[in-house]
């Protein structure tokens, strides 16, 4: 992630980008980043690993897509406002720090 691979002191805190309101040390954004990676790793089974699902898939890909779209879609599924039949009960799944840090992780997947 470009917001994460900014070459600071460990000592001096960043920040982590939207999916975090305050700043965060280098290792605890590493820990940020790797816990938003874990977490899309659950979205492999129908978009496919990192976001790209086979050509032939109806499903989209999740991979490159900008970070505001993925946040929106997920948002809409999670509150009720976008039909879906899995989706919507994944989305209730996770916080909505989740879903930014989620949605930034596949962002950065070029």
């Amino acid at each position: 992630m470009a917001w994460a691979q900014s070459p600071q002191p460990a000592s001096a805190p960043m920040t982590a980008g939207p999916a975090d309101a305050g700043k965060l040390t280098i290792e605890a954004q590493r820990a940020r980043v790797e816990q938003a990676r874990n977490q899309a790793a659950s979205c492999a089974v129908c978009h496919g690993t990192d976001g790209r699902p086979p050509a032939d898939s109806p499903v989209p890909p999740l991979a490159g897509r900008p970070r505001a779209e993925l946040t929106e879609i997920m948002l809409e599924y999670k509150n009720g406002k976008r039909p879906g039949t899995v989706m919507p009960q994944i989305a209730k799944g996770y916080s909505d720090a989740d879903i930014l840090a989620i949605a930034a992780w596949f962002a950065d997947q070029k």
